[in-house]
């Protein structure tokens, strides 16, 4: 076999590789070997048929496999002879190949850049120094008291904070627009409701009814109303209050808790470990803003073609669950595009940073860590280990959850050792 390596431009390198038409035909002649072994002949057992009918028979069948294993083993045998080191697929092309004759292809592959390391000990970072407020646990205890709050009845016309138990239907010029909703809870807030219309509720009373002009969004699941003027019709059938429990025992005890007093404790512990995750999460991005404006090297096309893609998957996603239609997702998407392509080079940048540091300080994900990650990924979907061992196992996703765990390791190595500097 000949191979030669060419730099192509950034991490890009190409291999011209050529095997002679004697190491063709014995390749072909071992696969005939193989075929032969199981082929069903009229006239012979499996195994027994002449060669020379095997060959007859599967030659064409015998060419293509050969041609499929030779380029496979002398792609890997190219890449160990010139220290290729691939961060991709090959893209196959310019194959040469005839019957009995040479063999001969080009293979395209990103390869994994050199790194060299600058100063990663003592990055300096900011940190705000973490407190937790009084009206902060309040406002918890607010949320909690939500939680098991009862609607009621309550005679008379809506007041700010109300709700509305409504049967609302939309026009645009007297022509339906959607189909009448029934029995649809309305919050008489301009905030907390559908296009703000629950403002307009306040005052009224059980069996009134009101036309609400409205100007529909730009982003209107329905693209053909963006941006028109409509009329929603609003029958009221129920005026509700809200009516919030107290802050007592019985409130404690339906969260697990004995007193008021240690309910709020508990809630100050989770709002100041949410904050602390915050701040490890903030100075963690600093440290990788600091190793990406310090280290600059070429970016393998693909990965970061790869990356843009679940970057923009992702925008994707989210601008359809806001009711976006196609137009506006498309053109949100290509204001996204320079944005997203600039955070997909960072993230591939910042893992090659991350893996070559990771390297240096002997950074490894033990066998119990990544079962420990899957038992707690278990348990938040009440799953068992085994379940989601075996989903991580069959869909070969271990190797990447070994990825991320260890780049999870290298940034904790990296925080311990920053410079922080409280504000």
């Amino acid at each position: 076999m000949k191979s030669k390596v060419k730099k192509l431009t950034g991490t890009a390198r190409e291999l011209s590789i050529e095997m002679s038409g004697d190491v063709v035909e014995e390749a072909v002649k071992d696969i005939l070997g193989e075929i032969k072994k199981t082929a069903k002949i009229p006239g012979f057992r499996p195994g027994n048929a002449p060669m020379d009918i095997i060959r007859k028979k599967h030659h064409a069948e015998a060419l293509e496999e050969a041609k499929n294993r030779l380029i496979a083993e002398s792609y890997q045998e190219a890449l160990q002879k010139h220290g290729v080191d691939p961060a991709s697929y090959p893209e196959i092309s310019e194959i040469k190949y005839e019957d009995a004759g040479e063999l001969s292809f080009k293979a395209k592959v990103d390869t994994y850049p050199e790194v060299n390391l600058k100063k990663y000990i003592e990055i300096p970072v900011t940190a705000k120094k973490v407190e937790v407020e009084d009206r902060e646990i309040e406002d918890a205890i607010d949320r909690v008291r939500g939680m098991f709050a009862r609607f009621v009845d309550k005679e008379g016309a809506l007041d700010a904070g109300d709700f509305a138990v409504a049967d609302v239907g939309s026009t645009i010029d007297g022509r339906p627009i959607s189909e009448k909703r029934n029995n649809m809870w309305i919050e008489v807030s301009e905030e907390n409701s559908l296009l703000g219309m629950g403002k307009e509720l306040e005052g009224l009373e059980k069996g009134a009814r009101k036309d609400i002009d409205v100007t529909l969004p730009e982003n209107y699941p329905d693209e053909k109303y963006a941006g028109k003027k409509a009329v929603f019709t609003v029958e009221i059938k129920e005026v509700k209050v809200r009516e919030l429990p107290e802050v007592d025992k019985d409130l404690a005890e339906k969260m697990g808790k004995e007193t008021p007093e240690a309910l709020r404790e508990e809630l100050r512990g989770q709002i100041m470990s949410q904050k602390q995750r915050n701040e490890e999460i903030s100075m963690k991005n600093q440290i990788m803003a600091d190793l990406i404006k310090k280290h600059r090297f070429d970016l393998p096309e693909t990965m970061v073609a790869r990356q843009f893609k679940v970057l923009m998957d992702r925008a994707e996603n989210e601008l359809t669950e806001k009711g976006l239609g196609e137009k506006a997702i498309s053109e949100h998407k290509e204001k996204l595009r320079s944005s997203l392509l600039k955070e997909a080079e960072d993230k591939v940048r910042v893992y090659f940073i991350l893996d070559e540091i990771s390297k240096r300080e002997n950074v490894e994900v033990s066998e119990e860590e990544i079962d420990s990650w899957i038992s707690g990924l278990a348990r938040s979907y009440n799953k068992t280990f085994e379940e989601v061992k075996k989903y991580y196992t069959e869909h070969d996703l271990i190797g990447g959850l070994y990825e991320q765990l260890k780049e999870g390791k290298t940034l904790d190595f990296l925080l311990e050792k920053a410079s922080v500097r409280t504000v």
